[in-house]
């Protein structure tokens, strides 16, 4: 896979990553992508979600999930789009 965008994360830094899924919850009205950084632990590859915002046509910033109730039903769309995957 090579989706690789250059974001700011939330520290301010510009980083690259490489994109595994954007996905939205209209209730929340927020984009959020999944992504790596291609680290490891083990033999497994660690995965991160933020939301996403487009400052302008070539920058994007991630910000952090802060509300509980969001964070719950993003991960049950990622546990749901896995659960597809596996079909």
């Amino acid at each position: 896979m090579e989706n690789k965008i250059k974001v700011y994360n939330e520290n301010g830094e510009l980083e690259e990553v490489e994109v595994i899924d954007f996905f939205r919850l209209e209730e929340y009205d927020h984009e959020y992508a999944l992504y790596t950084k291609n680290e490891e632990v083990g033999n497994n590859v660690i995965t991160y979600v933020s939301i996403i915002n487009q400052i302008s046509k070539d920058e994007f910033r991630f910000e952090g999930i802060t509300n509980p109730e969001e964070e719950k039903k993003v991960e049950e769309k990622i546990a749901k789009e896995l659960d597809l995957l596996s079909e």
